[in-house]
């Protein structure tokens, strides 16, 4: 990656562990790597898009003018952070879906929350960026629109995938949608490379980012971040990707084995990137070594986990499912070792 990336940045993002587990899928042993961005400075894979797109927006250097943007949380808990450090007065328009975590941290930042409510027929995702996009035209704020804003792949196209793919060869990675940012910016980068990974993008029944939602799937969207209700800026007929959708339900039995077992304590979209990798390695009859993108760390969900996103997926669903995937993933466990740290 260029040095002027990180050498730029003077917070302590990305650098982040590459944590290798295995899982034994009817008699094939797999390798399966976490790419943990909740070890950034701010807590997630949206600290790089937070700095990337400021720092590269900015009238000048020394300017300290208001900002605003649009986001379902990470991003905007990562652009409040910064531009407290930087003495930035920011306004950050979210959804009723934020978690606790992000709208307190965002708060607590010193920056203002406006909760956008989507109008008829309008996505919280369109809702969000119509009231950011309205606040700015209002104030004067600096609208980053990220959401629209090139920056946003590029960011993960010089910074983070250069990063994982220095770290090992992987045969398939996986990531969630959330903005498209991530998604665009690994699939530019794997163009341009010589490696022969198959990108996998795992998306909840309901979440059209990249492609339709094919009929008669489980209505949802209910974890933030996991997926969109409106097709990514970023999408296009030149990106052919494969795409793994999995059931917030079987997200969040996934997410209580993982914790019930002391594996790990990634996000619930995380979580998802995950569960799809291993429904994809059942599939494959040779041992593979794939690699999850995981955008952030279960702080930010663990204290709604049982008042708010299981009764949104349905408490019996959510057993129905923990009985389906426990056979499945009970040979998940760690690599003695870390690829990185």
């Amino acid at each position: 990656m260029p040095d002027s990336v990180v050498r730029d940045c003077p917070f302590k993002i990305g650098a982040t562990p590459l944590t290798r587990y295995k899982i034994e899928i009817d008699g094939v042993e797999h390798e399966l790597c976490l790419k943990e961005e909740r070890y950034s400075e701010f807590g997630s894979i949206k600290d790089r898009v937070a700095w990337y797109v400021l720092s590269r927006s900015l009238p000048s250097p020394d300017w300290k003018g208001a900002v605003v943007d649009a986001s379902s949380g990470n991003y905007g808990y990562a652009l409040a952070r910064i531009g407290q450090r930087l003495g930035l007065k920011v306004t950050i328009v979210s959804s009723p879906s934020i978690s606790e975590f992000n709208a307190t941290g965002i708060k607590d930042a010193g920056a203002e929350l406006v909760i956008a409510h989507p109008e008829p027929g309008e996505s919280s995702n369109g809702a969000r960026m119509r009231m950011a996009g309205d606040i700015a035209e209002q104030t004067g704020a600096l609208f980053l629109d990220q959401y629209r804003n090139n920056l946003n792949p590029e960011s993960h196209e010089l910074w983070t995938a250069p990063e994982v793919f220095a770290e090992a060869e992987f045969d398939a990675c996986f990531m969630a949608a959330s903005s498209g940012g991530t998604t665009r910016g690994f699939y530019n980068f794997l163009q341009k490379s010589d490696l022969h990974t198959q990108m996998n993008l795992v998306e909840p029944t309901s979440s059209k980012a990249f492609q339709d939602v094919p009929d008669g799937l489980p209505k949802g969207l209910f974890i933030p971040g996991y997926g969109s209700g409106r097709r990514s800026s970023f999408a296009d007929e030149s990106l052919a990707l494969d795409v793994i959708r999995v059931e917030e339900a079987k997200v969040m039995a996934a997410n209580h084995f993982l914790k019930a077992h002391g594996l790990s304590d990634i996000g619930l979209s995380s979580v998802g990137v995950v569960t799809g990798a291993i429904k994809w390695l059942t599939q494959q009859d040779s041992p593979k070594r794939v690699v999850c993108i995981c955008a952030d760390g279960g702080e930010r969900y663990n204290n709604e986990i049982d008042s708010r996103y299981i009764p949104a997926a349905g408490d019996e669903v959510v057993k129905n499912a923990e009985q389906k995937l426990s056979a499945r993933i009970s040979s998940f466990g760690p690599v003695s070792d870390l690829v990185s740290s």
